[in-house]
């Protein structure tokens, strides 16, 4: 069955919230006052001449109306997901690590968008709950896999701006029907997607890829995971009382 709501984790997503307002906010302003847009956006030209707030701020505006809806929905859904299960943390190296290692990458790159550090959030979630075997919510998993096939086959030129939505709308209900079914091969086959689409993209310097492959490895990490807090006053396994809290 899927897991509900409680057993996904008990933490408070605060921080994905605040970073939801603040990039629905000035995405708005972003696109309504191109001067806004401009001074946030990243330019390596103008970060080498002190401007070095462009690094961060260049995720908190998007430069189209499709681009700001599909990557507040991201961030919103699957920020959510990683925040609530595994802390603010891990949310915020899911998503910042994507930034950090896309600057390395390709520093010469000039753009805005939150688009990178959505995929390292959607790298972090299918490559950390896979190796948990833990199948995420509904729809932060559906947009997950929708997200890996949609930015490998748009990112391939113009000519797949319609075949690469309605294929990765294809692959997402097939792994979302897997899901549902209870089928033990949905997680791991979403886990192995991004693997290759991370690959893919990275050799091609493609800032979604480098993303999706910095959140995935971070995911990938071996670390001690302290699950959430599902005891409630009762009985405990060896037969002694349990209180609230304990």
């Amino acid at each position: 069955m899927p897991p509900s709501r409680r057993a996904w984790g008990s933490r408070r997503p605060w921080a994905t919230v605040v970073a939801v307002v603040v990039v629905a906010v000035l995405g708005v302003v972003g696109l309504l006052v191109p001067a806004v847009h401009d001074a946030l956006a990243r330019d390596p030209a103008l970060v080498a001449d002190g401007e070095w707030w462009r690094l961060g701020s260049s995720m908190l505006v998007q430069s189209w109306w499709g681009q700001y809806a599909f990557n507040l929905a991201g961030l919103a859904l699957v920020g959510w997901a990683v925040e609530r299960r595994w802390g603010t943390g891990w949310w915020l190296g899911g998503g910042l690590v994507a930034a950090v290692v896309l600057t390395v990458a390709d520093p010469s790159l000039v753009e805005a968008g939150t688009s990178d550090a959505v995929g390292g959030l959607v790298g972090f979630l299918l490559v950390r709950a896979w190796r948990e075997r833990a199948t995420p919510p509904l729809l932060p998993f559906v947009y997950a896999t929708f997200w890996v096939p949609y930015v490998l086959l748009t990112g391939l030129g113009p000519g797949y701006l319609v075949a690469g939505p309605v294929a990765s709308v294809v692959v997402a209900l097939l792994v979302a029907d897997l899901r549902h079914r209870g089928g033990r091969v949905a997680l791991p086959a979403a886990a192995a997607l991004a693997g290759v689409v991370a690959v893919a993209l990275t050799v091609a310097l493609d800032g979604h890829g480098l993303g999706l492959a910095a959140g995935a490895l971070l995911g990938a990490v071996p670390w001690r995971q302290t699950r959430p807090e599902t005891r409630r006053e009762g009985v405990s396994k060896n037969g002694g009382a349990v209180r609230r809290g304990e």
